[in-house]
């Protein structure tokens, strides 16, 4: 047990802070105004987001918000928060805050608290096991700018990803195991979130190896080591490794948006074909995202379940994400135990 205190900043993308049109609006303004998000000169962002996306598209997903909206609030947020608090009770020298990259809690105010508990380091730490730019360096940065900002001299250190860890990938076998969704299912879906092909491409700094080579994502490569792509594709590998499965399973790529081509297949397109290949009853796990959010509950386990459905499907059920799982939250908490020492 390290004697120092250590300030711990569970960062996330956010959230609306209500199921409104106000609250959507404001969030989205935020989110998608980040270069990290829609990457284009700032003129073209500036017109998508203010001319087109806010404007219109808070009324055209105010029912997907309220679809899942839990009692005490956003699923993102409700879970995140019984993590938080859970993994908090674990030990006295660990402080663990929440910072959203957008809307609140902010990363500004986790990381202000984490200054007033007097702690001795602060590990910076995206709750996202692959990375990509647009999730965990977005979070890193901003984070980062802050503590500039704020004047912060408490040193700090980053986690940039866990996609590889056994605490992760033992949990997931876990969790996807154990679940009756797996157990009653013919198929197994991995469903990631999807990334435009720009942003994978610029990760590759040759200029020569992403998507230019056959199967470039799924063999590791000196050119390769921080695709978020290939991450997916290796947490699948280690995953399958580990649970053995009784069925097929698949990888897809979900939340497709604008008109960028985005890293395949997609998730809908791969849905959709299942029953003409005899695949009736299938589970769909989301290993990118840790908490239930939006992406799994309402455009997995609701929309993309009734284009299933529709397409000749009997049966879609979601794995529940990890969220506050007691294993899970043990392994976590012994992983940051080990990073400190």
């Amino acid at each position: 047990m390290p004697d120092k205190k250590i300030g711990c900043l569970l960062m996330n993308i956010g959230t609306p802070a209500n199921p409104n049109v106000k609250a959507i609006r404001s969030y989205l303004k935020e989110f998608l105004s980040d270069p990290n998000i829609i990457d284009t000169n700032t003129l073209l962002r500036w017109a998508i987001v203010n001319l087109i996306v806010v404007p219109f598209r808070p009324k055209m997903i105010l029912h997907q918000y309220q679809s899942i909206w839990m009692d005490q609030g956003s699923p993102l947020l409700v879970h995140s928060q019984m993590f938080l608090e859970k993994i908090s009770s674990k030990t006295p020298n660990f402080i663990f805050e929440l910072g959203m990259r957008y809307g609140n809690p902010s990363i500004r105010d986790g990381l202000m608290k984490l200054e007033r508990e007097g702690v001795d380091e602060i590990v910076l730490l995206p709750m996202f096991p692959q990375y990509a730019q647009a999730t965990s360096g977005s979070c890193i940065n901003k984070a980062v700018e802050l503590i500039n900002e704020l004047n912060i001299e408490t040193p700090y250190t980053t986690i940039e990803y866990f996609f590889h860890n056994d605490f992760y990938i033992d949990s997931l076998v876990e969790s996807i195991n154990q679940s009756e969704e797996y157990l009653e299912s013919d198929f197994l879906l991995f469903s990631f979130h999807g990334l435009p092909q720009s942003q994978i491409k610029k990760m590759d700094l040759s200029n020569r190896y992403c998507l230019k080579e056959i199967d470039c994502c799924r063999n590791r490569s000196i050119y390769n080591q921080l695709c978020y792509s290939h991450q997916c594709y290796d947490t699948v590998n280690k995953v399958v490794k580990k649970l053995k499965p009784d069925k097929p399973y698949g990888l897809a790529f979900q939340s497709r948006f604008g008109m960028s081509r985005w890293i395949e297949p997609n998730t809908t397109d791969v849905i959709k074909n299942l029953p003409s290949n005899n695949k009736k009853n299938i589970c769909v796990v989301c290993p990118a995202f840790v908490f239930d959010c939006l992406e799994t509950l309402e455009e997995i386990a609701i929309r993309n379940n009734k284009y299933f459905i529709d397409s000749g499907g009997e049966q879609l059920k979601l794995v529940p994400a990890l969220n506050d799982e007691s294993k899970w939250v043990d392994r976590f908490h012994k992983f940051l135990l080990g990073r400190v020492h």
